[in-house]
């Protein structure tokens, strides 16, 4: 089930102005974490056509976050990404932080087309956390997108139920914007943020992570 309340109570954005092109390479997670097991973080970037204008700063932001899940969080907690257009295609397979130094991610190879679908990214990322065994105690989900899928809804739904927290990080946006598949009254829970930058698309990645493990995100 998805907790918004925990996301709500959970995270606190940096303090006193402290927003300004601040990025996780100086955050931390303060505060005790609140569950016991591994925490799971999938990453789904859409690479159709509409998006190309954010592929420096996913990158950048992809950079940001590892050393920070390696600084904050346990070694057993688990990181995954998947890219998506018409098709899906893992590019880093569940890999526990304690070993992200050491990971290379594969180049995306999902075909691009006249339409975009967020359910292959959605079962990819279910296979590969059914192969690879690991329990995740709270699993979360930051999708970067415009949301203009054609996803049969009925089918998309019980997809995006499977994460306790799913963020969708929408370039050039203001928070709160709600892709039209996303209006529909079962995924009201979807949290909806924009960004313009690197450093603040790796701030969401924080605060999904911090919501996740029950701390707040705050300046080192």
């Amino acid at each position: 089930m998805l907790f918004l309340a925990a996301a709500a109570a959970g995270v606190i954005w940096y303090l006193n102005g402290g927003g300004q092109r601040a990025s996780l390479g100086e955050a931390t997670l303060a505060g005790a974490r609140q569950v016991q097991g591994v925490v799971c973080l999938d990453v789904a970037g859409d690479f159709s056509g509409s998006m190309d204008d954010s592929v420096e700063m996913r990158d950048e932001a992809l950079a940001l976050l590892k050393p920070f899940m390696a600084r904050e969080l346990r070694p057993d907690d688990l990181l995954t990404t998947v890219t998506f257009a018409r098709t899906a295609s893992l590019t880093l397979s569940p890999t526990r932080v304690g070993s992200l130094a050491k990971a290379v991610d594969s180049p995306g190879d999902q075909e691009d087309g006249q339409y975009t679908y967020f359910i292959p990214a959605l079962k990819a990322l279910d296979r590969a956390h059914a192969e690879d065994g690991e329990k995740c105690v709270r699993r979360v989900l930051v999708a970067i997108t415009d949301g203009e899928f054609e996803d049969d809804v009925d089918k998309l739904v019980p997809l995006v139920h499977h994460f306790d927290l799913v963020h969708l990080a929408v370039p050039d946006e203001a928070t709160g914007y709600r892709p039209t598949v996303f209006t529909d009254a079962r995924l009201a829970a979807v949290v909806t943020e924009g960004f313009d930058s690197a450093e603040e698309l790796s701030l969401l990645y924080g605060k999904a992570l911090a919501a996740a493990t029950g701390q707040r995100l705050a300046r080192e």
